[in-house]
């Protein structure tokens, strides 16, 4: 019996894929991966389909991070969900830590800025450091919370927190859509440290001034209509 659900968005990783199957069968761990590719246009989706005893879900077209997560989510059915990016930006060495979240806590969020105070030191560049922080700290205020990292691509939840969750925000804004709704609901998001790599290969699929600017509205939006 897998011991959680592993969602992993994929769009056009085929220089990185092989890499993060074999890290994450080396964790030892029995889950059930499920592999979202979201319209590839390189390799991806065959090398997915070499993986023994994975789940695919490919998407005709390009529909959004958000709705990759969504369609991953309604794939499986173990209680524990984890999120984590194909890229290997977020190691999947953090999953067993995020299960031992798990265990105590109903959401947990892998931070790359916990403890953290300068861009240099969360390896990461200024904009993208400066927005995440502003975004996490009102999202702190308007919903309660006291999570350092609300941008994080990694993070895992317990199914029931969603069950029954109408989603809306099919691209990068999921990741607040989801965030603001286990709040109305009375979860709280327990942060842990993780160690962030910058991709290596290909390029980040978010502009992250623009996302930035389209949070700050959706977070109001949000408080004041949720």
């Amino acid at each position: 019996m897998p011991v959680a659900d592993v969602i992993v968005p994929v769009y056009n990783e085929e220089d990185i894929l092989e890499g993060f199957y074999r890290r994450v069968q080396a964790l030892g761990l029995d889950l059930n991966l499920i592999f979202i590719d979201n319209a590839s246009t390189d390799r991806s989706l065959q090398i997915l389909q070499s993986f023994p005893d994975v789940a695919i879900i490919r998407h005709a077209t390009n529909e959004g991070y958000g709705s990759s997560l969504v369609d991953g989510i309604r794939h499986g059915s173990h209680e524990n969900i984890i999120v984590i990016d194909a890229d290997c930006e977020y190691p999947p060495e953090i999953i067993p830590a995020i299960l031992a979240g798990l265990d105590r806590h109903e959401v947990v969020y892998t931070s790359r800025l916990l403890g953290i105070t300068s861009p240099a030191a969360a390896n990461m560049p200024y904009l993208k450091f400066l927005g995440n922080r502003i975004i996490s700290t009102l999202y702190n205020l308007l919903f309660g919370q006291n999570v350092t990292d609300l941008y994080t691509g990694c993070k895992g939840f317990k199914r029931h927190c969603v069950d029954g969750m109408d989603f809306h925000r099919m691209g990068f804004e999921h990741v607040l859509e989801l965030s603001c709704k286990l709040s109305r609901r009375g979860h709280r998001i327990h942060d842990i440290p993780i160690s962030f790599e910058p991709r290596h290969t290909g390029a980040s699929k978010m502009n992250h001034v623009t996302e930035t600017s389209k949070f700050l509205y959706l977070l109001l939006r949000y408080r004041l209509g949720l």
